[in-house]
């Protein structure tokens, strides 16, 4: 970036703390000034905090017959998965139904939602015509519940709200039908965000679909539903939700975005803030001081488990909010074609993003390290600091049996220079990456995630 005259060209946004006030410092300016920046016709000086209602609690599952309510709503639309109603999930929501509401339910969703899949539930909401939805299961129930939502309302298929090059880009046309968010995994953060991934198997890559209109209307988060996740699961999305709020921590700042035509054209994502600053660094404390427990004991460890689940939620409020960048960017190819869980994608490359982009900002870098373990770093602000934080990552992914790297899960080397290509294809999440990314850089966090321990 560069002053010319009075004008300020944002051109590439490679620092990660950036103020025009002091235009020759570099990585570390204090990120609290970029608050009382004045109004300009350059730089965004506002940002937005948008979130859903949110329920915290054991047993708030059973305050949903009081939200119909509140909704006068009398046809319920319920989605979820097999493994819920064999577990009598139907049976407990019959019973805390209001008198007269109507209830049907779709549990074929796939664990990554295809195209397709998301279609075929669509259809079957559309059949019914409810006038509120609940979905009861991981990110993948939540978000073909979101997707779904909108095709019944509207119509079309799923790729005409798809961004390019991969769909039509068609923006959302207003308010999905009331969703009520019941998360079962710790993870996705997908109960609180105005996005949702679906996989085009087509074209072996996972997608997302963006929009306020997406927000659910309500999150019931009830830690008990999340006792019977088993290990991987557990593991897997508690990474996923560790990205999250590492991404949103290191997102550039929301001042660094040019300022939008309109305040209805600010993105979804619109870089880090105070607020969502505030909650990423509760998410990673809690992941570090609880995932080890919910690992190995996440069977009756409620403790645990509530404590994941939060963690998990504040990370979503967090990326929800500013935003996710390169990790989740290089995931999508490597997911869709060697189908992976979205957690595993992007936890194996998480350590490698964190070095590539730590000389954009070291003393976060730095921090997230010392948030995850509760232990003093080698230094502060300094590369060294931030190895040593990504290599904290890597030792939790140890501890817990995470998936060690890309060569564990049988990728091939050959294709690391397309699947770096398609990367470069998600623009709008490296758009907010606090460093410009090639697809050179790409291939190198491809093969620094080769074998994280």
């Amino acid at each position: 970036m560069k002053r010319a005259g009075s004008k300020l060209s944002l051109g590439t946004l490679g620092l990660r703390r950036y103020n025009p006030f002091y235009p020759g410092r570099e990585g570390r300016l204090l990120g609290v000034l970029g608050l009382f920046l004045p109004p300009t016709s350059y730089a965004d000086n506002v940002f937005e905090f948008r979130t859903p209602r949110v329920k915290f609690g054991v047993g708030v599952l059973n305050e949903l017959g009081y939200e119909l309510e509140r909704l006068k709503a009398r046809k319920l639309f319920v989605v979820t998965t097999r493994g819920w109603v064999r577990r009598g999930l139907i049976q407990r929501i019959e019973k805390l139904l209001p008198e007269g509401v109507e209830m049907e339910y779709f549990s074929d969703v796939e664990p990554e939602p295809s195209d397709s899949n998301v279609e075929q539930l669509a259809d079957a909401m559309r059949k019914f015509g409810p006038d509120a939805i609940l979905a009861v299961g991981g990110g993948s129930v939540i978000d073909a519940a979101k997707v779904a939502a909108v095709l019944e309302r509207y119509g079309g298929r799923v790729r005409d709200y798809v961004a390019p090059p991969y769909g039509a880009g068609k923006p959302v046309p207003g308010p999905i039908k009331p969703l009520i968010a019941v998360p079962t995994t710790a993870g996705t953060g997908s109960e609180v965000t105005s996005v949702a991934v679906v996989t085009l198997p087509d074209l072996k890559v996972k997608v997302g679909v963006r929009s306020d209109e997406l927000r659910p209307y309500l999150a019931l988060l009830d830690p008990e539903l999340t006792l019977t996740m088993p290990k991987k699961v557990t593991v897997d999305t508690a990474m996923d939700a560790l990205t999250h709020a590492v991404e949103a921590y290191m997102a550039i700042p929301f001042y660094a975005r040019p300022k939008p035509e309109t305040p209805a054209k600010r993105p979804v994502y619109h870089g880090s803030n105070p607020i969502t600053d505030a909650l990423a660094e509760k998410a990673i404390e809690l992941i570090g001081r609880y995932l080890r427990r919910a690992a190995y004991n996440g069977q009756t460890d409620i403790e645990a488990r509530a404590g994941m689940l939060l963690a998990s939620n504040l990370a979503g409020l967090a990326f929800g909010n500013a935003g996710t960048s390169l990790a989740h960017a290089a995931s999508y190819p490597l997911g869709g074609r060697y189908k992976l869980t979205h957690g595993e994608a992007v936890g194996i490359l998480l350590p490698a993003v964190l070095e590539f982009n730590a000389p954009a900002d070291y003393c976060k870098a730095t921090k997230v390290g010392e948030l995850l373990s509760g232990e003093k770093p080698p230094c502060r602000c300094c590369p060294e600091g931030a190895k040593w934080a990504a290599d904290k990552i890597r030792e939790l992914q140890k501890d817990v049996g995470f998936t060690p790297g890309l060569e564990a899960v049988g990728v091939d080397p050959n294709d690391i220079p397309a699947m770096a290509e398609e990367t470069l294809k998600q623009k709008a999440l490296l758009a907010l990456n606090p460093r410009p990314v090639t697809a050179k850089d790409v291939e190198w966090i491809y093969r620094r995630a080769w074998r994280n321990y």
